[in-house]
Parts: structure tokens; C-alpha cells; sequence
């Protein structure tokens, strides 16, 4: 199943494994936040996860309903990376990943398809430094696509009332809330992820927004993923183990 670079990591609260490089990509902790922050799944709702990666979203989100998924990738090499995961937990009857440009759905999707659309997107704009150097940095920086694009292609795919969850760089969370609200989107839920207690200032935020709503955002308490002993709270180690 690996190849060279490659390594096993574990998925404890899911009891998956999941096919990782730090060569090509490797998933963080947003990424894991992002999976416990999406809900409604609901007996017959339809999810695509964005900006898929190495399927992380979508195995996460497996544990949790026994919906099809849908991950959309763009580079070969993550996707193979993916469908190898999928096919070692035995889930290949329920997640799909599809190698395509997100540039290019509506050649590949009809419109308001989803009921769940996840993503993490590129954070990192075109005029700040190249965090992460190499043929795979498109996946931390928007170099293919930007915020709006995406959010743009997540109009298209969602159904009425439909749901769109996100994790983004929280410095960037006004111009998140911007772009969704000038799709047609309000925001419903919305949470900021803080390394500790004495931070001044948040890495992440979580946003749930839906589709042709008039809904109000309920702002939830801040998850602090260390506490002042420097372990994990007990909201990260649910987050992790359940």
C-alpha cells in the first residue's frame, strides 16, 4: 500500500489509517476540526468534500454516516494517495474520489447537486510568502484558486438551504464571511480555535453558512486546542479520540 516517502498515520476516534508523505501532503489539525464541526448529515443528504487532499475529510466523515461521499481533488498523486486510505479501511463503497479542477464544475456537476459541501481551502493569498515551496503548494496557497473561486464553485453544487462548512485562517475570517454572504450565503454557526488560553489572537475559524437563508449566526465559545500544562483539552481529545 505505501510508497516510497510515504507513511501510516491512525485515525484513533475513527479506528481508520490513513495514507500520509510530508513530501506530498500531510492533514492537520484543521482538518480534524473541520470533520467534528460539519453536521446534518441527515438520512438522505448528498456530501462532496472540496479540496479533498488525501481523502481526510471524507474518511473522517464516513465514521460518522453511512452517506455516500464524494471527494473532488485536483492532484493526481493525493487522489491515488486517497483511494489507497479508502480502499485499506474498506470503504470504497461509500467515499468516491474524483480527480478534477474545482476551476471547471459545472462541466463536471449539475447545478444544486449537494445538500453538504465541505472544504479546506488554500489559505494563503498570492502576494504572502510561500509557506510551503514545491509542485504541491497549491494545496496551502492559492496559486490554482482563491477564496472566491471556491466559494463560488460551492454556490453552484448546493441544493436550497443547503450547507457549506469551512475551516479558514481566522485573520481571513472577515473576507470568508464576506465572499459567502455575496454568494448568497449567511452563516449559522461560527467558532474560533485558539492555540491556547493565552493567545491573543486565534489560528482558525469554523463556519457553517447555508444557502438562500435568512438564518443568524450563533457565535460559539472559542476551543482552545492546549491547555496551560501544554496538553490537550478535553475538546481536542474528543476531537481526537472520542
Amino acid at each position: 500500500m505505501l510508497k516510497e516517502g510515504e507513511r501510516m498515520d491512525e485515525l484513533f476516534r475513527e479506528s481508520m489509517q490513513i495514507i500520509q508523505s510530508s513530501e506530498v501532503f500531510s492533514f492537520s489539525v484543521d482538518a480534524l476540526l473541520l470533520a467534528n464541526f460539519t453536521r446534518f448529515l441527515k438520512r438522505d443528504s448528498t456530501i462532496i468534500d472540496l479540496c479533498s487532499g488525501n481523502g481526510i475529510i471524507p474518511l473522517l466523515l464516513s465514521h460518522r454516516t453511512a452517506l455516500p461521499i464524494r471527494g473532488l481533488e485536483l492532484q493526481p498523486e493525493l487522489v491515488d494517495m486517497a483511494e489507497r486510505s479508502i480502499r485499506m479501511n474498506h470503504k470504497e463503497k461509500q467515499i468516491t474520489m474524483v480527480e478534477g479542477d474545482i476551476r471547471n464544475i459545472r462541466e463536471m456537476h449539475a447545478h444544486s447537486t449537494f445538500d453538504v459541501i465541505t472544504v479546506n481551502p488554500p489559505y494563503f493569498t498570492n502576494n504572502q510568502p510561500i509557506k510551503n515551496k514545491g509542485p504541491h503548494s497549491i494545496a496551502r496557497h492559492e496559486i490554482h484558486i482563491d477564496l472566491k473561486g471556491v466559494i463560488e464553485a460551492a454556490r453552484f453544487l448546493v441544493k436550497n438551504k443547503g450547507r457549506l462548512y469551512m475551516v479558514h485562517r481566522a485573520e481571513r475570517s472577515m473576507e470568508v464571511a464576506s465572499e459567502m454572504f455575496n454568494a448568497g450565503f449567511r452563516i449559522r454557526r461560527l467558532q474560533y480555535v485558539y492555540n491556547d488560553q493565552s493567545s491573543e489572537t486565534a489560528l482558525f475559524v469554523l463556519v457553517e453558512a447555508i444557502f438562500n437563508s435568512q438564518a443568524y449566526a450563533d457565535v460559539l465559545p472559542p476551543l482552545y486546542i492546549y491547555d496551560e500544562a501544554g496538553n490537550y483539552t478535553k475538546e481536542m481529545l474528543a476531537v481526537y479520540y472520542g
